[in-house]
């Protein structure tokens, strides 16, 4: 019987596989989602931000020319308007910047590293077939 032609039941089958990979018959063969994705070269915003920040730009600076980043560029204002203009969420910015990217200072106290010494090739097969002497044999196994 082909599709134009119908005997009059529009009835389904009687029993009808639903589930894992067999969705219902209403649900079946529709488009859901994001059909078309994400398009292929498109940058997420953690690419885009990196890329901003270390672009170069020419700056004049006591008469001579300078290239810094946008990152640089941002940083030195940041430090004007705390310094310059005494705003206080500039300063606390840059405190914050300062000290979570400053160098460590490292303790005084200094531990030992201690490692075994050097061994030889024959010395290691020794010592790995005394340790082999003393493991249990599992059982079905030639000694």
């Amino acid at each position: 019987m082909s599709n134009q032609e119908s005997d009059g039941s529009e009835q389904p089958p009687a029993h009808e596989a639903v589930g894992y990979g067999n969705p219902p018959m209403e649900r079946r063969f529709k488009k859901s989602g994001n059909s078309k994705g994400r398009p292929k070269g498109s940058k997420n915003r953690k690419t885009i931000v990196k890329e901003v920040a270390k672009e170069m730009h020419v700056v004049r600076e006591n008469g001579k020319r300078r290239r810094l980043s946008t990152l640089e560029l941002v940083l030195f204002s940041l430090r004007n308007m705390a310094l310059e203009d005494k705003k206080v969420q500039a300063f606390e910015e840059l405190h914050r910047l300062i000290k979570a990217y400053q160098p460590q200072a490292t303790n005084d106290d200094v531990g030992y590293l201690v490692a075994p010494a050097e061994m030889t090739q024959e010395e290691w097969i020794a010592e790995q077939r005394e340790k082999n002497k003393h493991r249990k044999q599992p059982s079905g196994c030639k000694p």
